[in-house]
């Protein structure tokens, strides 16, 4: 199962650090919740986590998780 965390653009480490160094605060309420796109394979979950940078920030980490375990589109908010 791919970690979402391995996925993150250098542009966005520059900003809010090494993502190893973050703390897992927990799912946003509602998350996982099925993706709604027409592209989107049956069973693709839509997920939204939330973190705190190494600045101390609190991020969230939106990606999708197929069904075959691997993760797309990752991107910090």
């Amino acid at each position: 199962m791919d970690n979402p965390l391995d996925f993150i653009d250098f542009d966005e480490v520059i900003q809010n650090g090494d993502p190893a160094k973050w703390r897992y605060l927990g799912p946003k309420k509602g998350s996982p919740t099925p993706a709604t796109s027409k592209d989107a394979l049956p069973g693709t979950m839509k997920h939204y986590e939330l973190y705190l940078n190494e600045n101390g920030d609190e991020i969230e980490l939106h990606y999708f998780r197929h069904p075959d375990g691997t993760v797309g589109d990752v991107k910090i908010k």
